[in-house]
């Protein structure tokens, strides 16, 4: 609290001489120095000039100089350690500003700490380690996302570094060998996700002796046929989704024969793309295996169709210049990669399956509705919208229905009776799904004079919160910070000052 009492005692000017940021960058376990590791120092809303970054010398040494005065936010980051921000009290904490005075010069250190990991061993029945047995970490989520897969040694022992703090679920592979088939098996040797056991990954720690058991059992066959008619000289890609990661394998010859190994009982997704050709092809299948399945047949088409309608609440068209658009496939495995999408044509081509989308309008509108081929979003439409089926039927249309009336919210952040300069404001739809959130909580930082502003909001029920202690609060840290709820109407600029939370 006295800490940041002081650093926000001091008043952020406009330049008039330069002022130099010095400093050094450790390991934060030995202390030892950095070498070339990157650094940037950033400058909060009003202060002058751009951002700028260095690499660490010899002797882990960086230098900012000629530095108008003002509010700076310092990171470094190196691979292997967790990117650290100047002033962080804890993990994922926000850093604090470095504010510089007219000529001054002032000396940090970071200490970047090692990312951590997770070792054990693969074991037969009989606690022998099985060689060549392949270990997938995933990330706690519904479904758990991939994070790293690695093969354990001809002992049976595996290590998997590089990972955030986080909770974490470890699982062997399925595997086919000479004697019999494994079942993919989850640490504590159980077969589902709501029986793993979690582990709980820090920073400069490693998870030791995981061991696993994989349970044998029955494995079945996936196989078939894959063509893209009337397409000449396309090389077929067959990807097979399940809620635990995805596979590939080649579609061979003119029958267009695919395999893939052996697969445990479940729900799964197929995808083909065909390239090579002079029009690319797609196709989507889903489908259960409890038995072998050696006679699937897929065929790829000219990717779909999607029609994309931007209008006003009364029915008129906007501009698409005033809209950013993002798409990503809904799949097994979670969520694929966000796409912007080019709006200066009404159509556009999307792979077949499950697509979600989002509108980003300019503060000038909010996203009222939002219907997938004539079906009505079932909640708020300024966040994803889920489960949109892109088919090779006719046309696909997607309705965004925009209202030019949003609200917004500004105030001033405070500590005690200072302004709290570059302090991070986050705002928090608490009316829709965590889920659904496109870029939640959405976060700006005060200005140098401790003012704070949100624009282009959608009217409904929001939380705020100003704070240092996280980058990227979720609902838990809402809560525990007791973040204050405000409601949003159309047209009205909300006026909400701020105290700063600081946890004790």
């Amino acid at each position: 609290m006295e800490r940041l009492l002081a650093l926000f005692a001091l008043t952020a000017v406009c330049a008039a001489q330069a002022a130099a940021i010095h400093g050094a960058v450790v390991e934060n376990q030995t202390g030892r120095p950095l070498a070339r590791t990157l650094v940037v120092a950033s400058p909060i809303a009003g202060t002058a000039g751009g951002a700028k970054s260095a690499r660490t010398n010899g002797y882990g040494a960086f230098a900012f100089d000629d530095l108008p005065a003002g509010a700076f936010l310092v990171s470094a980051a190196r691979k292997g350690f967790a990117g650290i921000q100047y002033g962080q009290k804890q993990w994922k904490s926000a850093g604090l500003p470095v504010i510089l005075e007219d000529n001054q010069r002032t000396e940090i250190e970071i200490r970047l700490p090692r990312l951590g990991a997770i070792a054990g061993r693969v074991l037969d029945e009989n606690d022998v380690g099985m060689p060549d047995h392949d270990i997938v970490v995933y990330r706690v989520a519904k479904p758990p996302v991939l994070v790293a897969k690695a093969p354990s040694d001809d002992r049976g022992i595996y290590r998997i570094g590089g990972l955030e703090p986080g909770a974490y679920l470890v699982r062997t592979a399925a595997k086919m060998l000479e004697e019999g088939g494994y079942l993919p098996t989850f640490y504590h040797d159980v077969g589902t996700v709501d029986q793993a056991r979690t582990l709980e990954v820090t920073l400069d720690e490693q998870v030791d002796d995981i061991a696993i058991r994989p349970t044998p059992g029955r494995l079945f066959q996936v196989a078939g046929a894959a063509t893209c008619p009337q397409m000449r000289d396309t090389v077929i890609t067959m990807t097979l989704v399940s809620d635990m990661g995805k596979e590939t394998a080649n579609a061979e010859g003119q029958a267009g024969k695919f395999q893939f190994q052996p697969q445990a009982p479940g729900r799964y997704e197929l995808n083909l793309h065909g390239s090579g050709g002079s029009i690319p092809c797609y196709g989507y299948q889903e489908f259960e295996v409890d038995r072998d399945l050696t006679d699937i047949h897929i065929s790829g088409t000219p990717m779909p169709l999607v029609r994309i309608q931007l209008a006003d609440s009364r029915g008129a068209t906007v501009d698409w210049r005033q809209v950013q658009m993002t798409a990503r496939r809904k799949e097994l495995s979670g969520s694929g990669a966000r796409q912007k999408i080019d709006l200066s044509s009404d159509t556009l081509r999307l792979a077949p399956g499950r697509w979600e989308f989002a509108i980003e309008p300019s503060p000038a509108f909010y996203a009222s509705h939002f219907l997938a081929n004539g079906n009505p979003a079932a909640d708020r439409a300024d966040g994803w919208n889920e489960d949109a089926i892109v088919s090779g039927a006719g046309y696909n249309t997607l309705r965004f229905v925009l209202s030019n009336s949003p609200g917004s919210v500004h105030g001033m952040v405070t500590l005690g009776t200072q302004t709290a300069a570059g302090a991070p404001v986050f705002l928090e739809s608490s009316g829709i799904d965590p889920a659904r959130r496109f870029r939640e909580p959405y976060m700006v930082r005060a200005d140098t004079h401790g003012q704070y502003q949100f624009t282009g909001l959608a009217p409904g029920e929001y939380r705020l919160l100003a704070t240092f202690e996280y980058q990227s609060p979720g609902a838990a840290e809402f809560d525990r910070a007791g973040a204050l709820r405000i409601k949003i109407e159309e047209t009205r600029d909300l006026q909400q000052d701020l105290s700063l939370f600081v946890a004790r």
